[in-house]
């Protein structure tokens, strides 16, 4: 699907969020009218279904698109991906449910995988009760999403797959956010806590997130749910790291660092050390888009991803969040002393991709998992 309109508006859009980064970083979150901004671009409407009046677009546009805005600002980035990485769940839930939520598919769902709540099975759907962490977004959509365990009897029900667990969505309105988000990266994400005591969420709103099985046959909606993810979570940092080595790249002809009478530009180190940075970042980019795109084929042509593809492309999100990290901090050091005050971008990104590093999804036992899988073993973890 033609895409090229949503790309236009984002770049239109670039300057106003690099303009604003330190009153977003100020905020906790995206400022109000900054949301509805993005939201303009129709940029979230990439993972929602052609029937439901999205885009449903190809893995590397909704990656693309995900890294543009990332090149403006670390927080905007990832607010970014997880509106379009969380609205593909209206893949995964029941028509009725999909058509209640993404009514609007311009618009963007917060929502959490983890099963840090409870369910108890009801007529027409399940009541619901927990509190959830790192929703990022949360304060500009009008839905969550987030998993539960299914309780029987005090227990988690099991399955023969181990414990049932399920994915609900619910209005905004009816969960409590609380303000929890002060950190040191990715600050303007507004990633809070949020609770419910008990709602009751229908039928047509439940789904289950990392079985495909039950997921609308659409090759998008097959792709592999907690590696896709990652794979736009990465997005974030390649274009954060994009920024940083532009940001050092401009201002190299005219620093001149202490003790010495030629600009960074002329200085041998600085130059092998760019040199290095944009090998690297160009390795990690095109490695992480060739192993999402592997899989694309795959599942365009009605076959199913082996391990090892899977793998691969674990490895690569991992990977490039890694190098986005690395080149953040060289592009800080090359910089000097000045990369240090909180008018420089450069700290800025170098927090923001330190951030992504603890990110559960690209911590290093992400390492071992693909190694296992490579070496034929399981990944011993439930998802992959």
């Amino acid at each position: 699907m033609d895409t090229a309109g949503i790309s236009e508006r984002i770049a239109a859009l670039l300057p106003e969020i690099a303009a604003r980064r330190e009153e977003i970083e100020g905020a906790r979150r995206l400022p109000a009218d900054l949301a509805e901004k993005l939201s303009a671009t129709k940029i979230f409407s990439l993972g929602v279904p052609s029937d439901l009046g999205g885009r449903e677009a190809s893995p590397s546009e909704l990656m693309a698109a995900i890294e543009a805005v990332a090149t403006a600002d670390g927080s905007t980035g990832w607010c970014a991906m997880v509106g379009v990485a969380n609205n593909l769940v209206s893949g995964y839930m029941p028509a009725e449910g999909a058509r209640a939520v993404f009514a609007d598919p311009t618009l963007p769902t917060a929502g959490i995988a983890a099963p840090a709540g409870q369910a108890l099975r009801t007529e027409g759907g399940v009541r619901v009760a927990g509190r959830w962490p790192f929703a990022s977004g949360i304060t500009h959509c009008a839905w969550v999403w987030a998993g539960a365990l299914v309780m029987e009897q005090g227990q988690p029900r099991m399955t023969e797959h181990g414990p049932e667990i399920v994915h609900v969505c619910i209005p905004v309105q009816e969960v409590e956010i609380e303000d929890t988000w002060r950190v040191s990266g990715l600050c303007g994400t507004g990633s809070q806590h949020f609770r419910v005591a008990d709602v009751f969420v229908p039928d047509s709103r439940i789904f289950a997130l990392l079985d495909p099985s039950g997921h609308r046959p659409e090759p998008l909606y097959q792709m592999p749910p907690l590696g896709f993810f990652v794979a736009q979570l990465a997005c974030v940092g390649l274009g954060i790291a994009r920024a940083a080595l532009d940001e050092v790249t401009g201002l190299a002809a005219t620093k001149v660092p202490s003790l010495y009478m030629e600009p960074l530009a002329r200085r041998p180190a600085a130059q092998i050390d760019l040199a290095r940075a944009e090998a690297a970042l160009g390795a990690a980019r095109a490695y992480l888009y060739a192993t999402t795109e592997d899989l694309w084929e795959v599942l365009k042509s009605g076959g199913t991803p082996t391990r090892r593809q899977i793998a691969l492309a674990r490895a690569a999100e991992t990977q490039a969040v890694e190098t986005a990290a690395a080149i953040a901090r060289t592009a800080s050091t090359l910089a000097g002393g000045g990369a240090l005050y909180l008018a420089s971008a450069l700290q800025r990104h170098v927090r923001d991709t330190e951030a992504m590093t603890h990110h559960f999804t690209v911590a290093p036992p992400t390492w071992e998992q693909a190694g296992r899988v490579l070496l034929g073993d399981d990944p011993g973890v439930p998802a992959f």
